[in-house]
């Protein structure tokens, strides 16, 4: 542009600005003088005094500035029921860091990026904090995964919740991105309003009242949203990493419902069963407890013979069908005959998700039975990719205790005032205190195949109530047991696949 122009350009536009500026504040001086020729100034600055005083009470008395807001009510966020305890401590990390963001954070592109960087590298460090990189501990099919999983929640996001988010172009959005700075003008242009509007001081100081408390009704309304909006944000990242980190990702959800471990796959050989995993439910304990005979009263095998000579030799699986319950195989294992099954009965807890320990009421000596429990807990405790299954103590020949010649079931355990009630109350007490069991996690039963059995109704019952849990441990163990799968086999399988991929890349090419 020339300088002649520029020079031109400068008072035209200053000329066009008084003319759109001048009749509106015009009307401020005239309407005054009107006011004053016909006697109504008076009255008229009377009721501004009024109003601006009536206002002024409104914003002292009825709303709180915004520093003084009540505090957000907190969102629950609850987890995801199929993490494990490592990643359920992530979260936990997550919550802390949303409960404390600074709103602020999300005022721009970088401090947005900046704060989505902190939750990740806050789950990484718990995830794997043996690791001196932990950002990186992640596959390519992970990263792959995550954003699809994001990419698919922000879609409905975007379709859902903006008005018309499913038609608006990214050419739109470019135009309006482009338009940004038109509000520094608009800005600049109401400052400039606010200044002739002061030939009027009682109007403008009126208006000024009203626009500060419109303004602080509108910041504070804004401060809320900001912090949920960065609490949002901050629980969404995280729930994201959790997942990206803690390896749920590494194995599609087609893959997990259909596995089938190597051990159920074995169990079932004889079943005619095809599927998915089922749940397992390992039934231990001491040597003459009445392990078998809880199997056959739960499961109806006849198989599991009962003697006063132990017969269970191996671990052994049956079928448990039951309504309420999904496809569960129930293993009955051998007799502790001391530390040398230990490790085997370990192990065989490792690949269940369920544990009945059975012990009998009139036992005096639970030293293995407490050895045994301690190991399977501090087993799983060491394990933070898995889940400890639920364990029950089912309590067994409570008919044997005092007062020997009564046997009148049923018994209120809650209202215990019969003989043969109190002390399968106190049998209860007891062998909960020394195993560690709470007493909910206790059911008294009686499972003599020669008699009718007793309460094994309410033993179903609580092996219905903690199906879900079961479930959530089989989903973890299921997830570690494909990881632990891939090997060779898997690695052969994708060198094939690249053979291929190759091979139709030179043919092609040879073709043309």
């Amino acid at each position: 542009m020339s300088p002649r122009k520029k020079s031109i350009g400068i008072p035209r536009t200053v000329l066009l600005a008084v003319a759109l500026v001048l009749p509106a504040a015009s009307l401020i001086p005239l309407g005054s003088v009107w006011l004053w020729q016909n006697g109504l100034i008076l009255y008229w600055a009377i009721v501004a005094c009024v109003v601006v005083v009536g206002i002024y009470y409104l914003e002292r008395r009825l709303l709180s500035p915004p520093a003084a807001l009540p505090a957000l009510e907190e969102d629950p966020a609850p987890g995801d029921t199929r993490w494990s305890p490592r990643q359920d401590e992530a979260w936990a990390d997550v919550k802390a860091l949303a409960a404390n963001v600074d709103p602020n954070r999300l005022s721009s592109r970088d401090a947005v990026v900046s704060l989505g960087l902190e939750t990740i590298e806050v789950v990484a460090k718990r995830l794997h904090p043996e690791r001196g990189d932990p950002l990186l501990q992640f596959t390519v099919p992970e990263a792959l995964a995550v954003i699809e999983q994001a990419s698919g929640g922000l879609r409905d996001f975007v379709s859902g919740s903006f008005p018309l988010g499913d038609r608006v172009t990214v050419a739109q959005l470019m135009w309006l991105y482009r338009w940004r700075g038109a509000l520094g003008m608009v800005e600049k242009g109401y400052d400039l309003w606010r200044i002739v509007r002061l030939l009027n001081p009682v109007s403008a100081v009126t208006q000024e009242l009203r626009e500060r408390f419109t303004r602080q009704i509108y910041d504070a309304g804004r401060e809320h949203l900001a912090r949920r909006l960065a609490r949002a944000f901050v629980r969404e990242v995280g729930r994201a990493a959790i997942d990206l980190y803690g390896g749920s990702l590494r194995v599609s959800a087609g893959r997990l419902q259909t596995h089938v471990s190597v051990a159920s796959r074995r169990d079932m050989a004889g079943l005619d069963e095809r599927g998915s995993e089922p749940i397992r439910i390992l039934v231990a304990g001491q040597t003459g407890s009445g392990k078998s005979s809880l199997v056959n009263a739960l499961a109806n095998a006849v198989e599991a013979a009962v003697s006063a000579v132990p017969t269970t030799a191996a671990f052994t699986a049956y079928k448990l069908t039951h309504d309420g319950l999904p496809a569960a195989l129930l293993i009955d294992s051998p007799g502790l005959a001391g530390v040398d099954t230990l490790a085997a009965l370990v192990q065989a807890a490792d690949g269940c998700d369920m544990v009945l320990w059975v012990a009998s009421a009139v036992q005096a000596a639970r030293e293995t039975d407490r050895a045994a429990i301690e190991a399977i807990r501090a087993h799983f405790a060491a394990q933070t990719h898995r889940r400890q299954p639920p364990m029950l103590l089912v309590l067994t020949q409570i008919d044997r205790l005092r007062p020997f010649t009564e046997w009148e079931p049923p018994y209120d355990l809650g209202s215990a005032t019969r003989g043969k009630a109190v002390t399968i109350r106190a049998a209860m007490e007891a062998a909960g205190a020394e195993l560690g069991f709470a007493a909910d996690d206790i059911v008294p039963a009686r499972v003599d195949v020669a008699v009718a059995p007793y309460n094994v109704d309410a033993l179903w019952a609580r092996i219905i109530e903690l199906a879900p849990d079961a479930q959530r441990a089989r989903l973890l163990r299921s997830l570690s047991d494909i990881k632990s799968a891939a090997g060779w086999g898997t690695i052969w399988s994708q060198a094939v696949n690249a053979g291929r991929v190759i091979r139709g890349t030179f043919l092609s090419r040879s073709s043309n």
